[in-house]
């Protein structure tokens, strides 16, 4: 049954999210328009794909789409997965929108995470679990075995698994 990624996540208005190599942010700033946290951090390297006047368009087309202004408050963190410039146990829910494929050092991507979540949070794997290439950038995509084990090996462990939409999988992953 496919979900949406608020009905896997369940967040509060007051959990601290933080999204791993999310690009852009559009569609994290659209499920937090659609339902409020109580922060967004957003961590990408490439400044030319995450910065503010992109991020304050995407924010104000959200705002026109829902008919409501923004209340999640967002930071922008330039940064490797790798090394989270946060401090320990700050984020309630972690996500990787179909970024997990792209990140490189994923033993250090794993331990940051292990750091950053607070004991009962969770973090949120949308990907699409093929093995095969992934077409937007070429890198081969992970199946859902590769992706447990990577997970179990920082005792985070399956607590959801569904589909997204025809292509893609969301894992979700607790202490």
């Amino acid at each position: 049954m496919k979900k949406s990624l608020y009905e896997v996540g369940n967040w509060s208005p007051t959990d601290c999210i933080l999204s791993l190599g999310c690009g852009a942010a559009w569609w994290e700033i659209k499920q937090t328009m659609a339902q409020e946290a109580g922060e967004l951090l957003l961590l990408d390297t490439n400044k030319d794909v995450l910065n503010w006047p992109d991020l304050d368009e995407a924010i104000a087309y959200f705002e026109e789409q829902y008919g409501k202004k923004a209340t999640t408050p967002a930071s922008i963190f330039h940064a490797d997965a790798g090394q989270i410039p946060l401090s320990d146990e700050t984020a309630d829910q972690i996500w990787l929108l179909n970024s997990l494929h792209e990140l490189d050092n994923l033993e250090a991507v794993l331990a940051e995470i292990d750091r950053v979540l607070k004991t009962d949070g969770c973090v949120i794997v949308e990907e699409i679990l093929s093995g095969g290439v992934h077409e937007g950038c070429g890198k081969r995509l992970f199946t859902r075995s590769e992706i447990v084990g990577l997970f179990a090996s920082h005792d985070l462990h399956v607590v959801y698994e569904g589909s997204k939409d025809e292509e893609a999988d969301y894992i979700k992953f607790g202490r």
